[in-house]
């Protein structure tokens, strides 16, 4: 009798994990419930898995494609903050201080 519990559970889970997502998906592609064929839904969690494939893939080569090491990138955003504050110090000198921007997606806030 608790085999046919799990089994019952386990199968209602998985159809409410995979209704969700076809609705996310659906919502994504701007499309009604429904309008997402079931061929193209499983392109997507086709395209999604190879996509998973290769970041671990990319992951187990140690992440290096060009050579260029994630502490190698890490240093030359550190001199890029040191350089600029050799600019801010010659701005103090005489010249008007340009404001500082921030960008958060495609909008800058200056």
């Amino acid at each position: 009798m608790g085999l046919k519990k799990a089994m019952g559970i386990l199968m209602v889970s998985t159809q409410a994990v995979i209704g969700a997502d076809y609705y996310f998906q659906t919502r994504d592609a701007g499309l009604g419930w429904g309008d997402l064929s079931a061929t193209d839904y499983g392109t997507i969690v086709q395209e999604r898995l190879a996509r998973a494939r290769a970041a671990r893939e990319h992951a187990g080569r140690g992440g290096q494609d060009d050579g260029q090491s994630v502490w190698s990138e890490a240093a030359s955003y550190g001199s890029s903050l040191l350089g600029g504050g050799e600019q801010v110090a010659q701005a103090d000198a005489g010249e008007a201080v340009q404001p500082v921007c921030i960008r958060r997606g495609n909008a800058a806030d200056c």
